[in-house]
């Protein structure tokens, strides 16, 4: 077996977890996963089963798995994931619609 990849990757304030592993000859599949807060978010998969008879299969892997790993957190910093989120929201209870809507005009530059 081949070593795989762990990174942790921040975005929005909260942490992610990727990992990336191979699961050897009787399995051949290149799998990463990314977690958050303890449960996998989301995963992705490739064979590598017709490459198993190739002289240069360590180095090919290898290259399968880093290049995998390195997309994912793209992906991952690039918000494609953002709808598989559930982040906790704060709640503002103790202002009013036009409260919130002067604190965001306030916070936010306007472009006409």
């Amino acid at each position: 077996m081949v070593v795989g990849f762990n990174t942790d990757v921040k975005y929005r304030g909260e942490v992610f977890h990727v990992q990336t592993e191979e699961k050897g000859a009787d399995n051949p599949i290149v799998e990463t996963l990314v977690y958050h807060r303890g449960e996998i978010l989301l995963s992705r998969r490739l064979s590598y089963g017709k490459f198993l008879k190739d002289p240069d299969l360590i180095r090919k892997l290898k290259n399968m798995m880093k290049i995998q790993h390195d997309d994912l957190i793209s992906e991952l910093r690039k918000g494609k994931f953002s709808n598989l989120l559930s982040l906790d929201t704060q709640i503002i209870e103790d202002q009013t619609l036009d409260e919130m809507v002067i604190d965001y005009l306030d916070n936010n530059e306007l472009v006409f």
